[in-house]
């Protein structure tokens, strides 16, 4: 992409978006809105690389449409991804339905997607495997800022 006259490239930079991720059907399996949008250094491994090299060549405001095969868009399910947290470790008022996605904060603030699978007085489970392993993909991207990497 060119603006002004120069390419944009924000490789190795903090992106900030917002999208809409839907299979060929049309039905959504992830959507992220502006009010709560995610972060990630736009390097090879983040999301699918479709995804990352779209968001590499965009502009703060710009929305982009994005499709990615499925055998590009997600790695395999693993058991590893899927964590039990003490109820203990959740912040009080945190409203957890099963079967909702919600977003894991780690202790250094990166976020994860996660859909919460079982609930009980003591724990909850989240499965971080996307449900779209195996499928085509869509993404309806809009990148909201560019930051450098602290």
């Amino acid at each position: 992409m060119e603006t002004d006259g120069l390419s944009t490239d924000n490789s190795g930079m903090m992106v900030t978006v917002a999208y809409r991720g839907f299979f060929d059907d049309g039905s959504v399996f992830m959507e992220v809105g502006e009010s709560a949008p995610i972060s990630f250094p736009c390097l090879d491994g983040w999301m699918p690389p479709a995804f990352i090299d779209t968001v590499r060549t965009m502009v703060p405001g710009q929305v982009e449409t994005v499709h990615v095969g499925a055998d590009e868009a997600y790695e395999q399910h693993t058991d590893e991804r899927v964590k039990t947290v003490p109820r203990s470790g959740i912040p009080k008022g945190v409203r957890l339905v099963v079967g909702e996605m919600v977003n894991l904060v780690t202790p250094s603030g990166q976020t994860y997607p996660a859909r919460l699978i079982e609930l009980t007085e003591d724990s909850a489970v989240f499965d971080m495997n996307h449900e779209a392993i195996c499928k085509a993909l869509n993404f309806e991207i809009r990148l909201l800022a560019v930051e450098e990497l602290c």
